[in-house]
């Protein structure tokens, strides 16, 4: 049995009962505070590391909330929610092109306003909102952690929220309960899948890789190489961050202009409050042409896991020197030299990542909204607004050896 004494500001309790098992939830707004735990999670992204570098510098209007479950006093598991107010007009206005079609969708999903509440972690794909102890079945964790949003939708706190948002999962977590209330309320979206390169160990460097590439694929790939060649690639430190912190966000934001839906932007600081929280375990890398800053990419180190995060530079820079291409093989590169298994991409220019290697796993994820007389409406606008999603996926790699 564990005591805690919580010095949080704001704190919640609630007692629900599950199939006949009594489960008390525990609502707080920070991973300071001591109720917070990253017992049992595997991810770095679950790791109070982690959360603190975010909730330190976090997109604007952005707020965090965690969930502590237990069960006869016992930690259960830990739930972590972001709040969000949401304009899909902000999100697709450069998506219009020209198109009347598409200006008029812009048009009409900027009288748009939600406060959305998002189980989950909008800022990287994957199944990060949520750990639970090893002896919790699935079944049951897809009930307490739909049981916790209703209390929570109950709170004074939460009563603005517009939409419930649930993501990102491997499978479908209604599967194993076809008759609950739950499966009405929640309807599942389409998403553009997570973009996963396995990293074979015997490839030992890129030159392994591109030995292993169709002579289309090598071809292209070592034409990106050349033209990058007199580009020079350092690593930053923390300090080293912190100072050219302004130029990052703006390159960063130049890449945000160039997509077509974005839901947040990130915070100036938010690179240099990952180094300080993480260490090693966060990356960044930059370009530099003659001396000049042109570009620049993140990862993490997460287990035997590589995965990419945001990035920054110029489109018509991009364009001369093939620089996305370039720090799609620079991660590969790393990736191989050091070990990691497996080099996850996200989400976003699938076509790209899947002529590098990368396969598309698909990802369920889930919307709701609080409200019975607007809930029937969700999946048709979100039908209606979400951004294209069509790629063609590629086969890279020589067909392996019988």
């Amino acid at each position: 049995m564990q005591t805690i004494t919580s010095t949080s500001v704001f704190h919640r309790e609630s007692t629900f009962s599950i199939e006949g098992q009594s489960y008390k939830a525990i609502l707080f707004r920070s991973c300071h505070d001591p109720y917070f735990t990253d017992t049992d999670c595997t991810s770095l992204f679950q790791s109070k590391a982690y959360h603190a570098a975010l909730e330190s510098a976090p997109p604007e209007k952005m707020d965090f909330w965690y969930v502590r479950l237990e069960e006869s006093d016992r930690l259960a598991g830990m739930l972590c929610f972001q709040v969000k107010d949401f304009n899909p007009g902000d999100s697709l206005k450069n998506q219009i092109n020209g198109s009347i079609v598409r200006n008029a969708r812009y048009k009409m999903a900027s009288l748009i306003n939600l406060s959305v509440l998002c189980l989950g972690n909008t800022l990287v794909t994957g199944d990060y909102g949520f750990c639970f102890n090893a002896g919790v079945p699935d079944r049951l964790q897809t009930l307490l952690m739909m049981e916790t949003i209703d209390w929570m939708l109950s709170l004074k706190e939460f009563r603005r929220i517009g939409l419930i948002f649930v993501k990102d999962f491997y499978k479908d977590i209604f599967s194993e309960l076809p008759d609950s209330v739950y499966c009405k309320r929640y309807h599942a979206i389409d998403t553009q899948p997570s973009m996963i390169m396995e990293i074979p160990s015997k490839w030992g460097s890129l030159q392994g890789y591109l030995g292993t590439l169709k002579s289309k694929y090598r071809v292209r790939a070592k034409k990106a190489l050349e033209v990058g060649h007199n580009l020079e690639l350092v690593e930053l430190q923390e300090a080293e961050i912190e100072a050219l912190e302004p130029e990052l966000h703006k390159l960063y934001l130049k890449v945000v202009d160039d997509v077509g839906f974005n839901l947040f932007i990130l915070a100036e600081g938010y690179f240099t409050a990952l180094k300080k929280s993480l260490g090693d375990k966060f990356r960044l890398w930059i370009y530099k042409d003659k001396g000049e800053l042109i570009s620049f990419f993140t990862v993490f180190e997460d287990g035997d896991i590589l995965d990419a995060h945001f990035l920054g530079y110029d489109p018509e820079v991009n364009h001369k020197y093939k620089l996305y291409l370039n720090m799609l093989l620079a991660m590969i590169d790393m990736a191989a030299k050091q070990g990691f298994h497996q080099l996850q991409l996200s989400r976003t220019a699938t076509e790209i990542k899947s002529s590098v290697g990368a396969e598309g796993v698909p990802m369920w994820a889930y919307m709701r909204a609080p409200s019975r007389s607007f809930n029937w409406l969700v999946p048709r606008l979100y039908s209606f607004f979400k951004p294209d999603l069509d790629w063609v996926p590629r086969q890279p790699f020589h067909e392996p050896e019988a």
